[in-house]
């Protein structure tokens, strides 16, 4: 089993990503729209006592909004539909994700759980994504009791069991 997290995850959704696959699913014009707007013309503002400083925002998503969610699981669809080994299994909640791989072997496990990781790597670079290592875990479930380290790699850095 391998947990991973998006670094950033709502904040670093890349908007034209988000049109473009509302695009391919033939999003509704009206829907469309309305996205569109609400990712144009974005300012960031801070205030501290009199002074404030406004900057304009161009490709992330605000978290506090209700509708991000919504967006950022158009973004995520993508991932979930990626075509992984018969052997792998993958359930995401939010902006982490689990990923459960079955194997005869434990070579067998790493063979199909690191060919699917490369896979996810791929994805996180097309859509400007990146997963927070520090927080990335794998971990060995068998019934054999001499326990054994799995070779996990993302972003070619081994995985912390």
């Amino acid at each position: 089993m391998i947990s991973l997290e998006v670094k950033g995850a709502f904040d670093a959704a890349w908007w034209p990503s988000i049109l473009c696959k509302l695009r391919d699913f033939h999003c509704p014009r009206n829907l469309y729209k309305l996205t569109s707007s609400f990712f144009s013309d974005r300012v960031a503002l801070f205030h501290a006592n009199t002074y404030t400083v406004e900057r304009k925002v161009s490709t992330r998503c605000p978290q506090v909004s209700c509708y991000c969610p919504g967006c950022w699981n158009v973004l995520y669809n993508t991932l979930l539909n990626l075509e992984f080994s018969n052997q792998t299994k993958i359930i995401a909640f939010g902006d982490d994700l689990a990923i459960l791989t079955l194997g005869e072997t434990l070579s067998e496990a790493e063979v199909y759980a690191n060919s699917d990781l490369a896979k996810i790597e791929n994805w996180a670079r097309v859509y400007k994504l990146q997963f927070k290592e520090s927080k990335s875990k794998a971990m060995l479930i068998t019934r054999k009791r001499s326990c054994h380290d799995i070779y996990i790699y993302l972003n070619n850095r081994r995985l912390n069991m």
